[in-house]
């Protein structure tokens, strides 16, 4: 290995913590200048890149710049680490400078692309490479770390696997690549890179390595003259898919973010990369980080997405996520702005304590003035079912328990407790978890109630939207005289309805279900009426909120008390529904809320 140079910059080993100024609309986050215009007789640091290695220690990578913040000039690829989740952090060192027989002499080497291997932990890295004087030819290198980044091997010119001598401008990144987790392609390396094909085209491309970064190969392209995908950053899908988000160059205003999807471990796109409706952004790099996958144990899935919020200009820097792989993405609270500054390119890393670490460009006069390290939680960006206050424990085995608003308090139950529901602001908020969308499939929806103080409109069961395309509710009407269900499926509504409204102050054990395409209410065991019910799902929007006891926006609300809140993925025979209401059966399977209000 050879030796590192050392940058022995105004920042000591410990990295001093700079707090950076924030506003109301802002995360409650921890923020440290790592690099800082000027440092170590550089004029300007750029193009962020961050890992955690398979021991935990973070890696912060940037473009030194010699001569302010020109992309083709003598740049020095440098690094710094911590091994305390970014508290401390150590002086910095030049990972890659020069030419390759020349390490003073003036060349272009950045665009890094760090990939962590979590098998063997060698950290392997891409960059790109030019001649400093002239932004062409654009050459691809690897190398690659066995010690936790402290020494590097020699980068190796790797454009006769990636490149081709036609293309014109090529690069690397720049974010973090990954290794696949999932299916027939686990342990192999991608990361995503663009190139221009000399005659007027332009292309998306990943490249991956299934040989721990000795070699790499071509893989999903999308070569084009209508738009420019370029600055890739990729995230595994939980069904083992690669997610490719990429700024387009040639986007407009406020539309500048593509997706595409390889199914096939990177080596094909299923389709061309399409614009991201409803994702603004200027046009700028950004970055993606899995946060949570349900097979992984989570009750969701959500996948991060960093970048400049403001439509024209590189300021804002937020947080977006999406609960639904790519498909849809939305702020979560008011706390997802990480700085009010000038802001640019990113990329993150999820830490050993759970934090969300983000390595950015950011400034109070220019973007380009520091690249700046925040930490913090999924507290401060905002849980989709703000997961606070007192629970009542799920039976199902799924863990989904659920939260007491307003303060529904212990009764005398059907069985054994029960709870009360005030008719003010009471009820029960059930956690957003995948387990809990029904979907296009049959299920069964029950709870046991007593009610007949109000004849106001009493929610018992409302799942996923309200007024919209896709939802399911069950409620008292008993002005109506009527217990009334209902579901909506892509914008088809069946609603069912029993004729009277069994409002007397005793138990009665009400259930929706639907079975194969029939929509029926049942009240103490009997089917009381059923209908013809709409294909599709009821619950395709991520994130969803369910509740019992009240409508979704917080109307309806159920005055009286309620015992046994079950729901089931399937539809319950006559004979399972019986078995419950009679003997309050926990046998019956797939329940995936089992809530006994105790």
């Amino acid at each position: 290995m050879p030796k590192l140079k050392l940058l022995l910059t105004a920042l000591a080993l410990t990295a001093a913590t700079l707090t950076i100024p924030t506003t109301q609309a802002q995360a409650a986050i921890t923020q440290t200048v790592l690099f800082n215009k000027g440092d170590a007789g550089y004029g300007c640091y750029r193009i962020p890149a961050i890992v955690k290695t398979k021991a935990g220690t973070l890696l912060a990578f940037a473009e030194a710049r010699r001569a302010w913040c020109a992309d083709s000039q003598e740049i020095d690829l440098v690094l710094r680490r911590s091994e305390d989740d970014g508290r401390t952090w150590s002086a910095t060192q030049t990972v890659l400078s020069g030419t390759d027989d020349d390490p003073n002499a003036v060349a272009t080497r950045g665009n890094p692309a760090p990939i962590v291997d979590y098998e063997t932990g060698r950290i392997v890295l891409l960059t790109t490479m030019d001649p400093g004087t002239t932004s062409r030819p654009r050459t691809p290198y690897s190398q690659f770390s066995d010690d936790d980044g402290k020494t590097w091997s020699k980068a190796k010119n790797i454009g006769s696997m990636i490149d081709d001598p036609a293309w014109g401008w090529y690069a690397t990144g720049p974010v973090h690549g990954i290794q696949l987790t999932r299916g027939a392609h686990a342990g192999r390396l991608v990361a995503g890179t663009n190139y221009d094909n000399g005659a007027g085209k332009n292309a998306g491309q990943l490249v991956y390595s299934d040989d721990r970064g000795e070699t790499w190969h071509k893989g999903a392209t999308d070569l084009r003259s209508d738009a420019t995908p370029q600055e890739i950053s990729v995230v595994e899908k939980v069904d083992g898919g690669v997610y490719a988000g990429a700024r387009n160059n040639a986007g407009t205003s406020g539309a500048s973010r593509m997706a595409a999807v390889s199914n096939d471990g990177g080596q094909t796109f299923a389709a061309p990369f399409a614009t991201i409706t409803g994702l603004t952004t200027p046009v700028v790099q950004g970055s993606l980080q899995r946060l949570r996958a349900v097979d992984q144990g989570d009750k969701y899935n959500r996948i991060l997405f960093a970048s400049p919020a403001d439509p024209d200009r590189r300021r804002y820097l937020t947080i977006r996520s999406s609960f639904d792989e790519g498909k849809t993405w939305q702020t979560v609270a008011e706390g997802t702005r990480i700085t009010s500054d000038w802001s640019g390119y990113s990329d993150m890393t999820i830490l050993d304590t759970g934090e969300i670490g983000l390595l950015y460009e950011g400034g109070t006069v220019d973007a380009r003035d520091q690249i700046r390290f925040a930490r913090f939680t999924e507290n401060d960006i905002g849980h989709p079912d703000a997961p606070l206050g007192a629970t009542t424990p799920d039976l199902s085995g799924l863990h989904n328990d659920s939260y007491l608003r307003g303060g529904p308090i212990v009764a005398a139950g059907k069985f054994g407790q029960a709870r009360d529901f005030d008719g003010v602001d009471d009820a029960l908020q059930l956690p957003y978890a995948e387990s809990l969308a029904v979907g296009a499939g049959d299920f069964t929806a029950m709870a046991w109630i007593k009610y007949g103080a109000s004849t106001a409109p009493q929610a018992i069961f409302w799942g996923y939207n309200i007024n919209e395309f896709s939802q399911f509710w069950l409620r008292a009407e008993p002005a109506d005289g009527r217990i009334r269900g209902l579901i909506t499926t892509g914008g088809n509504t069946a609603a069912v309805q029993t004729t009277t409204a069994y409002n007397d102050n005793a138990w009665h054990h009400v259930a929706l279900q639907r079975k194969a395409g029939t929509l029926s209410i049942w009240v103490d065991g009997t089917q009381a009426a059923s209908v013809a019910a709409p294909t599709g799902s009821v619950s395709p929007g991520r994130p969803f909120k369910m509740y019992v006891g009240q409508r979704l926006d917080g109307a309806h609300h159920f005055d009286g008390s309620m015992d046994e809140v079950r729901l089931y993925k399937r539809a319950l025979t006559a004979t399972e529904l019986n078995s419950i209401r009679t003997t309050n059966s926990t046998t019956v399977p797939n329940v995936v809320l089992d809530l006994p209000l105790g």
